[in-house]
């Protein structure tokens, strides 16, 4: 027996040996590859953060793009209505030239419907050859 338990502790101490070298290489793997694998994680955090910045400068680009089309737009439909303005206001005054009587006719209409109006506290004081009144609000 005493050959066979030299046997056995000699392939005890040998797994035990074993055991302690793939210990030492798994740690030695590992203070190695640590290192490694955090440069190589914040490189692809780096990489992730820098296309989220990418996508928000687009989507900004973006917006800016539309607002300024929105703009132009509008400024077009403001000159748009502002020729109609002016257009309208030259055929009425060209129509309303030598056309008293129509003026004094609006003025006569508007004077009664602020005469029907229940908070009526305005004064009208015909003046020069038409009779178109000045209006004077009292406060």
């Amino acid at each position: 027996m005493d050959n066979e338990d030299t046997r056995y502790a000699s392939q005890f101490i040998g797994r035990i040996i074993m055991a302690v070298l793939l210990f030492v290489i798994i740690v030695s793997l590992g203070l190695f590859a640590l290192p490694k694998y955090r440069v190589w994680q914040r490189g692809l955090n780096g990489q992730a953060q820098l296309k989220e910045q990418e996508y928000a400068k687009q989507i900004i680009v973006e917006q800016a793009k539309a607002e300024l089309e929105g703009a132009s737009l509008y400024a077009e439909a403001e000159v748009a209505r502002a020729k109609g303005v002016a257009e309208s206001m030259s055929i009425i005054s060209g129509g309303l030239e030598d056309n008293t009587s129509y003026l004094q006719y609006l003025a006569i209409q508007a004077q009664m419907k602020m005469a029907e109006s229940p908070n009526h506290t305005t004064v009208y004081i015909p003046v020069g050859a038409s009779g178109i009144p000045l209006i004077k609000e009292i406060k």
